[in-house]
């Protein structure tokens, strides 16, 4: 069976709305994840602001509306990595997305480097969540990545709300952001140790799981 990590925010995401779902589409992959017209549009929309903040492609007519935030980014003086794919080691250390030694592993869609302080963006297509997990982990990723930071500001961008929410970090987070986590990604390893992935019935269970009925109980109940 292969191993859970390395681990994502998605897939830790994934995991703790339903283990038997994370399970049959992500570990036994017996069961495939439909696309969505939201995820559809998610991935041209990011693909779109990473060509254009490059400079490798204009904005197409039906982007056009996120030029002002392309001319912000291409404004600011600073190193600009988009779509940025990072490893992070189990002790910590910056690796590459693929290594071996890779424990968790991510992409940002936006880091702006200057000599102390990073800019890392997400940007997002669906509604705005009060979620933060997402940010304390590219900030605790980007510190490591690169150790003369003294601060990081993360930041979603709500593409289809004109909002913002924004967090600052230091060096002195980054041991608390890992622990908060630990126990969380012990789950997981947890329940592959065990081979063990109960479901977790939910309001999702009705229109949202692609697992069917043959494969859980509570699927479209």
């Amino acid at each position: 069976m292969a191993g859970v990590l390395p681990w994502s925010y998605s897939s830790l995401s994934a995991f703790e709305t339903c283990p038997r779902r994370y399970h049959l589409t992500r570990i036994a992959k017996v069961v495939t994840e439909k696309q969505t017209e939201a995820t559809i549009w998610g991935n041209q929309v990011h693909k779109a602001l990473e060509d254009a903040v490059a400079g490798t492609k204009a904005l197409d007519q039906q982007f056009t509306k996120y030029q002002p935030i392309v001319d912000k980014v291409r404004a600011v003086n600073a190193k600009k990595l988009t779509e940025n794919k990072f490893g992070i080691t189990a002790g910590f250390k910056p690796t590459t997305f693929f290594a071996k030694d890779v424990w968790f592993r991510g992409v940002i869609d936006l880091t702006l480097l200057k000599p102390k302080v990073a800019h890392v963006w997400d940007y997002k297509t669906g509604k705005v969540k009060s979620d933060g997990d997402q940010l304390k982990l590219f900030a605790a990723s980007t510190f490591a990545a690169y150790p003369y930071l003294e601060k990081v500001k993360t930041s979603y961008i709500w593409l289809a709300y004109d909002k913002t929410t924004s967090a600052e970090f230091t060096k002195d987070d980054v041991p608390g952001i890992w622990q908060e986590f630990l126990p969380r990604v012990g789950r997981m390893e947890q329940a592959l140790a065990d081979d063990k992935w109960l479901p977790n019935p939910s309001g999702l269970c009705k229109a949202h799981c692609s697992v069917g009925k043959k494969l859980c109980d509570f699927c479209g109940s």
